[in-house]
């Protein structure tokens, strides 16, 4: 179940439970336009967690927070010259993938950095802008909020992104 508060221009998503991709199709629909067809420009460092860790992923404040168990990958976001991407307050765009999905996402590019081996992203993804910013329920079972942002379906799992992380990670396929 989801809400969708203001109008399309300013649309705020909140959920209580994690989004299906049928539910991701459906947010489109209320709001009247399709999906973007979007991918990754940017590269990621992963490294394996070995023990279980907290993440919080932060882009000018948190967004959301995960425990990466052992064999999980901690990511960090890279920018197309491989460097980390920070915040406005200096953190780094970090998040978690677990071990069963991230060779379905990434593939390895050979190269490494600081913060891990890196990858690019293997496939195109539909996202729906959301200027309205969203509270949800992520599929890893905490909330990710984001003042504006984009909501993405990748595989089964709909989860949310800050517009400026996304437009400095994103490309729009055309």
């Amino acid at each position: 179940m989801f809400w969708i508060n203001g109008g399309s221009a300013g649309a705020h998503l909140r959920t209580d439970a994690a989004l299906t991709p049928a539910e991701f199709q459906l947010v489109a629909d209320r709001l009247g336009r399709s999906p973007l067809r979007v991918r990754k420009i940017g590269y990621v460092a992963a490294r394996e967690a070995v023990s279980s860790e907290v993440v919080q992923t932060r882009w000018n404040g948190l967004e959301t927070t995960n425990t990466a168990r052992p064999g999980d990958f901690v990511v960090t976001n890279l920018s197309p010259l491989r460097e980390p991407l920070r915040d406005s307050e200096g953190c780094t765009n970090v998040y978690v993938i677990e071990a069963s999905r991230f060779a379905d996402l990434y593939e390895p590019t050979g190269g490494s950095t600081a913060q891990g081996a890196v990858f690019r992203a293997k496939s195109i993804v539909p996202a729906i802008p959301l200027p309205g910013g969203f509270d949800i329920m992520a599929p890893w079972g905490e909330r990710q909020t984001g003042a504006d942002g984009y909501l993405l379906c990748n595989g089964a799992d709909v989860y949310g992104v800050i517009r400026e992380a996304f437009e400095a990670t994103y490309e729009v396929i055309q």
